[in-house]
């Protein structure tokens, strides 16, 4: 198996799978990624630029990392433990070995302006959005973050000052984590977090896909923070349908689960007629199913 260490006691190794990404007692695998030539000269490139964490304090998450050999899609990284990552790579072309676009974080649109780099602005949602890049500029983009404020990943990160789920990601994190002690985990088993539906770089994502191993029925979670809303109801029917179109998902039973702090009245009508199963959850960790 091939290995190289890189700086910031990175080591990646290739093992069954994938690859072995090593830092520090941290270790996690990035799922078919070998080490050819343009992956290292990748890893190579933002050890330069000063991104020189590969695992931060919450990615990968801690259900993702060796010895789970499930492991993730990608390889990312970040100029510090603790700041969001800058840069996420996860698509490997498994016939060249070569990576395709990368997506760097959108909290540096402002400084890449300034610089008139190409790239491609994505916004999502109501976050920062995603810069998404084309294989061929890769590189000197990677290069053009040497000169970057990276302050820029700290802002508006949110800050827990009281007990609560602050973001869709602690709901998660806590169903995640607590597996166990979820009404699903005595039939079902965590396939993958953060599913790609289309299978793309962009792909809409499952918040959590279970399966349970014995009747091969499949379970896809919808987490929504606060208050869920009909949106939320159409999102878990439009991810069951795509799911059933695919050869993957053609034996086994594909049902819904949508987790909010708050399922309206209206909410938990739609949920009914949809036949979607809805519950509640209290801080810390307390569900209960109110359809």
């Amino acid at each position: 198996m091939v290995k190289i260490v890189f700086p910031n006691d990175i080591v990646l190794e290739e093992v069954d799978g994938g690859l072995l990404v090593r830092q520090g007692d941290e270790a996690y695998v990035a799922r078919n990624w070998v080490l050819t030539e343009p992956v290292i000269a990748l890893v190579e490139a933002a050890m330069s630029a000063g991104l020189c964490w590969m695992i931060r304090a919450e990615h990968p998450r801690r259900n993702a990392r060796w010895p789970n050999k499930r492991g993730v899609v990608y390889l990312a990284f970040s100029p510090s433990q603790h700041q969001q990552w800058a840069l996420a790579v996860d698509t490997i072309r498994l016939a060249t070995g070569d990576y395709g676009h990368a997506v760097f974080n959108g909290k540096y649109h402002e400084q890449f302006l300034k610089l008139g780099l190409p790239f491609t602005f994505e916004k999502r949602n109501k976050g920062s959005g995603h810069l998404v890049v084309a294989r061929n500029d890769v590189l000197a983009t990677i290069e053009a973050l040497r000169d970057f404020d990276h302050r820029a990943l700290d802002l508006g990160r949110t800050v827990r000052s009281h007990t609560g789920f602050a973001t869709e990601y602690d709901i998660q994190q806590v169903i995640l984590e607590r597996w166990h002690e979820m009404p699903f985990a005595e039939r079902y088993v965590i396939v993958q977090d953060e599913y790609a539906v289309d299978g793309e770089l962009n792909s809409r994502r499952i918040d959590i896909l279970a399966k349970d191993p014995r009747s091969g029925d499949w379970l896809v979670i919808e987490i929504k923070r606060a208050a869920a809303n009909l949106d939320a109801v159409r999102q878990v029917g439009e991810y069951l349908l795509a799911l059933g179109q695919k050869d993957d998902f053609a034996f086994g039973r594909l049902s819904g689960v949508l987790v909010a702090e708050r399922i309206p009245e209206p909410v938990r009508e739609a949920v009914l007629h949809a036949g979607i199963i809805a519950y509640e959850i209290d801080w810390p960790s307390s569900l209960r199913q109110v359809v």
